[in-house]
């Protein structure tokens, strides 16, 4: 670098000037460090609620993968399957002395509940459970508000069909509370056994495959290729998880406009340089400076302040968003009206990939802006340092 451009960027980085220009940079620094954090903590809330709630309900509602087949028979071996477990599945009416909820009602076995599963929601048992002969069903906490009920009520779960209609009086066995109101409100699990004795051929029996979210159209795929049907949990719920994804896109697109107006921003930081050093600019220029090394020093200081706010920014916005559990759950434990449909319990993710986009669109836009703006460096006339001086 040109000893006069190395110079005059330090210059313009704080270093060797006085106080007053140290104090302008690190101001700088810090406003656009905190524009940062915040379109980066934003976008790790979104992501991260939105994939909490994707694996809520495909641990719980319908697995990752569906498998409808005749009978019992051997599975496929595939070294990213967790579990696959016989589940039935039918809809009912679900009365309580009050009031009455269509539910969708879960059939699963003992070894239903994995770690991964609980991982996913609380259950809530009776300690002092009165003995009965009746069948125990789980609900949700919401749904036990609904119907003004609590653990070791009684409840008629009714199941309507086109030949019949089949009522069964059952006992509430335990809570469960998964932090997802829309799910909570309508998932009921009980034993399968009991479900199929009960409803007999109204009951739909599955299998549902636990796997990993990356290798789920690979698994599919090998399931298909041995003879199986297989959906996804995606294509049974086609609304919820467009919407889902739909969400995470618009919200990066916003996060992406607002870094565009960010990087204006830096486009004036380097304006407002170049009009406060008229006076130095025209004296370069007097002695023999080139405008292209004037520009590039100006250019060289603006974006590594630029830099070094996207690293810092980025930085703090990770360091927040690993701050939000605890913020969260307090939040959920005070049942705010207002959020009860938003999910308030799921772990946070980094999507390295959206803040790369953002980084880089903020970073882009800077460097084009900036250019742009010291193109006024040329237009400022050696003789101006007269009036200036």
């Amino acid at each position: 670098m040109n000893p006069v451009s190395r110079l005059l960027t330090l210059r313009k980085l704080g270093i060797g000037a006085n106080r007053a220009a140290r104090r302008r940079v690190i101001f700088n620094i810090v406003l656009i460090t905190l524009v940062v954090s915040i379109l980066v903590l934003a976008q790790i809330f979104v992501v991260s609620m939105s994939r909490g709630i994707a694996d809520k309900w495909a641990l719980l509602a319908d697995g990752h993968l569906q498998l409808y087949v005749d009978k019992r028979q051997p599975m496929i071996e595939h070294p990213s399957i967790e579990t696959i477990d016989r589940v039935g599945e039918v809809n009912a009416l679900l009365y309580s002395p009050d009031k009455n909820q269509m539910v969708r009602v879960k059939g699963v076995e003992q070894s239903y509940f994995n770690d991964s599963r609980l991982a996913q929601l609380t259950i809530t048992q009776s300690e002092n459970a009165s003995p009965s002969t009746l069948a125990k069903i789980m609900i949700s906490t919401t749904l036990a508000e609904r119907l003004a009920v609590k653990i070791d009520d009684r409840l008629a779960l009714m199941l309507v069909s086109n030949d019949a209609i089949r009522a069964q009086l059952c006992i509430i066995g335990a809570l469960y509370d998964t932090g997802y109101h829309e799910l909570d409100e309508q998932l009921v699990f009980c034993d399968l056994a009991f479900l199929e004795h009960l409803f007999t051929s109204g009951v739909t029996v599955y299998y549902e495959v636990l796997t990993q979210e990356r290798n789920l159209e690979t698994v599919k795929g090998d399931f298909e290729r041995a003879g199986y049907m297989a959906t996804t949990w995606k294509e049974q719920n086609p609304a919820l998880s467009g919407n889902l994804e739909t969400s995470r896109q618009a919200v990066l697109a916003v996060m992406v406009a607002v870094a565009i107006l960010c990087g204006y921003f830096i486009s004036e930081l380097s304006s407002q340089m170049v009009e406060d050093d008229k006076a130095r600019i025209a004296t370069l220029h007097l002695i023999g400076a080139q405008p292209q090394v004037v520009r590039r020093a100006y250019w060289t200081a603006v974006m590594v302040i630029t830099t070094v706010s996207i690293a810092l920014g980025t930085a703090l916005g990770i360091l927040f968003a690993r701050q939000l559990p605890p913020l969260l759950a307090t939040i959920a434990a005070r049942s705010y009206s207002a959020l009860s449909f938003y999910l308030l319990d799921f772990p946070i993710r980094v999507p390295v990939l959206d803040l790369s986009i953002i980084a880089s669109v903020l970073f882009c836009v800077s460097a084009v802006s900036v250019h742009l703006s010291l193109r006024r460096v040329s237009a400022i006339d050696a003789l101006s340092c007269v009036r200036f001086d």
